[in-house]
């Protein structure tokens, strides 16, 4: 209701003459503006609640498409079920016409993969952009048992001594699959603490009640700077750029697989017109080229994927992805 009547204001305006359509800032952009689109606001809809990280990448990404486009942007949070909610609401409800753009990260592929149950899959969404990624990290207490040890350390110590080192977990996430992915691989057995977050898990490991914690850089900054806690590993597929120092799983165990990271990124329902799909793309790669956002998003201890950034195919590489994450899904039994 409240969209359908910003929508018919929207209109009302238009009509009175008490507003006309903004012109695109950017001339790239304006080039590629349909005609008669939009002539509304476009919703970005965020499927977790408002003041997270998702919802703050939406608004902020928001802000910098209207600068390049001259378009009026709203962010909706539509919540519930961990995400389940807007994600089937992206994927079955939004309509594809170009103004409900879904702003989504990789744990869309758990929910289409695993939660969806053949009601809809990663096909009924199509990636227009890229904005950000997220790494996740192992911790240790600043002064705790493991201060100073490496990951190949801690893991011998697992194995030695298996169930004795606590780790948080988020049950059914990839702070659980990456430790369950380690444990198969390496023999290692940690005693896994369940959490409702990650940030949960990082306070609990600054308490000395756990021994390990996972989770990024935003999440644990703070408490790294006072010593608290010290990062070991980061499962990414390179050394963060703003972390040269933190190696990777991959290197520590001699690997490729221990990839466990957010990307961020935008999508529109299955069938949206490709004008329409081709503007919108448009309008985020050149507000993700601005100098100001790209420095509100370090601020996050974001990072940029160098390969979705300079994509060709964006749809095509970020589903490359999502594949990925399919593979050991159906390693571990839970996809067949």
């Amino acid at each position: 209701m409240k969209r359908h009547s910003l929508k018919v204001l929207a209109g009302l305006l238009l009509s009175a003459g008490l507003t006309t359509p903004a012109l695109a800032a950017d001339p790239a952009v304006a080039k590629l503006k349909p005609k008669d689109f939009p002539n509304q606001p476009i919703e970005y809809t965020v499927v977790y609640p408002a003041g997270g990280g998702m919802d703050v990448t939406a608004r902020l990404l928001a802000k910098y498409v209207e600068k390049v486009s001259g378009d009026k942007i709203l962010v909706n949070n539509r919540t519930g079920g961990g995400g389940m909610v807007g994600h089937t609401f992206l994927a079955t409800q939004a309509k594809n016409d170009g103004y409900t753009v879904g702003i989504v990260a990789n744990l869309l592929w758990g929910d289409a993969i695993l939660r969806a149950q053949g009601k809809w899959s990663l096909a009924d969404l199509e990636p227009i952009g890229y904005i950000n990624s997220d790494a996740l990290i192992w911790l240790v207490q600043g002064d705790g048992a493991l201060k100073g040890k490496s990951l190949k350390e801690i893991m011998q110590i697992a194995k030695d001594k298996p169930n004795t080192i606590r780790i948080a977990t988020v049950p059914g996430t990839m702070w659980e699959y990456l430790v369950e992915q380690i444990e198969a691989n390496t023999g290692a057995k940690f005693l896994r603490v369940p959490f409702q977050g990650g940030g949960a898990g990082i306070n609990a490991l600054a308490g000395g009640n756990v021994d390990l914690a996972q989770g990024f850089v935003a999440e644990f900054r703070g408490l790294a700077e006072a010593g608290k806690v010290a990062p070991v590993a980061v499962a990414a597929n390179a050394r963060l750029p703003h972390m040269k120092n933190l190696p990777t799983f991959n290197e520590q165990l001699g690997a490729k697989e221990y990839t466990w990271q957010v990307v961020r990124y935008a999508v529109v329902p299955k069938g949206t017109g490709a004008d329409r799909k081709a503007y919108l793309s448009a309008a985020i790669s050149t507000a993700m080229k601005d100098a100001e956002l790209i420095a509100e998003y370090s601020k996050a201890g974001v990072f940029f994927d160098e390969a979705l950034s300079k994509s060709t195919d964006v749809a095509r590489d970020i589903n490359a992805y999502a594949e990925s994450e399919r593979a050991f899904y159906l390693k571990t039994g839970r996809v067949k």
